[in-house]
């Protein structure tokens, strides 16, 4: 997957600039349907040449950022660009030795999900772990309840009863997570979670635990990829113990640490998953949860790639906009220009080399990119979008 340190060169996060050209005088005669528009409806259109085509097998049209479409000239306005959400779905070890830490977790949790939506990425966070309280018949376990503004405003009172669930925002599943079953977990509740996790975003595994695994790397990748539909891109990250209690004793580990460590408790397939899948490993035995939450919030944000829509900003004083006079070209780091051609909707897309399409065709909102074009537009260090508004709308190129 690429992530965001290679498309914007790690750049202020949220604050990359989209191009997008504004309807002028000369350019706002009414056209005809949607979907027919282009000089002769060839994806070829009237784009000016130039040598910035990225696209292979002429999958685009070279423009200049002042395009020129027979005469017609757009004018510049500028929007943001966005990064893909992040859905981040954690299972905290809820057994009497996890006490200290289920508090730290609890402790770090708002913090955690403001640090990303600060830099522009919406946060979903799951929950997987008991309430305080009974935690299914295991009153010795200690839950976990999240205060607002992640959790729900007056979940968590003082003696109970708890309910933070906050959903889409925070989905706690109320449910004991042993020592050793995390990966297990994960899967068994996949009905749970799944609905409020979206396809645009980037997946997250959290684990915190002192103790091991009972599944393998290799069980939880072959239990994720088999689930309808699979799930093969995302990240794992944790907070689990490095090594075993003896180990950890021998070497004069911190005294919780040590006192509480399980016999067999290193984490050897949370590490597996880590390094398989860029994330982020800390070791429990190092009880500052606060710099470790850090570091996984950095991790989620340098993940996002650009997300391949673009907001439509209001046309300028006195204009109409006509969604049959957009175009939109692609703008490399070295400022060459390919158009991109329209297809009707994300259906028309296997059928072109690249295109774009509109949120909705007759009052739209947005303009999306193909999902191909989308990977190319993610692969190229500080992408940004020139969105033209105001001459015939070029169409996309078939295949």
């Amino acid at each position: 997957m690429n992530n965001r340190r290679s498309i914007l060169g790690m750049t202020a996060v949220a604050g990359a600039l989209v191009s997008m050209a504004a309807l002028v005088g000369a350019c706002s005669g009414s056209d005809s349907n949607l979907g027919t528009e282009g000089g002769g409806g060839g994806a070829a259109g009237n784009g000016t040449a130039g040598n910035g085509n990225i696209f292979p097998d002429g999958g685009g049209l070279d423009a200049t950022p002042d395009a020129v479409f027979e005469g017609c000239v757009a004018v510049s306005e500028k929007a943001k660009n966005t990064f893909q959400p992040a859905d981040i779905i954690f299972a905290v070890d809820n057994s009497p030795s996890m006490r200290d830490e289920i508090e730290w977790t609890r402790a770090n949790l708002n913090g955690f999900s403001q640090k990303i939506a600060d830099q522009g990425l919406d946060p979903r966070i799951v929950m997987i772990s008991c309430l305080p309280g009974d935690c299914d018949g295991h009153p010795n376990n200690y839950g976990i309840c999240v205060a607002p503004p992640l959790g729900k405003a007056g979940g968590c009172p003082e003696g109970g009863p708890y309910d933070d669930n906050n959903p889409p925002a925070y989905l706690h599943i109320d449910l004991r997570m042993p020592s050793q079953k995390a990966l297990q977990r994960f899967v068994e509740t996949h009905d749970q979670w799944a609905p409020v996790l979206r396809t645009t975003a980037v997946t997250h595994f959290v684990v915190i635990s002192d103790d091991g695994s009972e599944w393998t790397a290799q069980q939880f990748k072959d239990a994720l990829a088999s689930m309808s539909p699979a799930v093969k891109d995302y990240h794992f990250h944790g907070i689990f113990s490095f090594l075993g209690k003896e180990a950890a004793c021998a070497i004069g580990a911190s005294e919780p640490c040590c006192k509480y460590a399980a016999p067999d408790g290193e984490g050897v397939d949370y590490k597996q998953l880590v390094a398989d899948t860029g994330g982020v490993g800390a070791d429990l035995c190092a009880q500052d949860f606060t710099p470790v939450f850090n570091q996984f919030a950095t991790s989620v944000i340098e993940s996002a790639a650009l997300s391949c829509e673009w907001v439509i900003p209001p046309p300028p004083n006195g204009e109409t906009l006509d969604p049959n006079r957009v175009n939109v070209a692609f703008i490399d780091a070295q400022s060459s220009s390919t158009l991109i051609g329209r297809v009707n909707g994300v259906g028309e897309c296997g059928s072109v080399e690249n295109g774009w399409y509109y949120d909705n065709p007759t009052q739209p909102t947005k303009v999306l990119v193909c999902p191909d074009t989308c990977a190319w537009i993610q692969g190229k260090p500080g992408a940004q979008m020139d969105i033209q508004f105001g001459c015939a709308t070029q169409l996309a190129q078939p295949k």
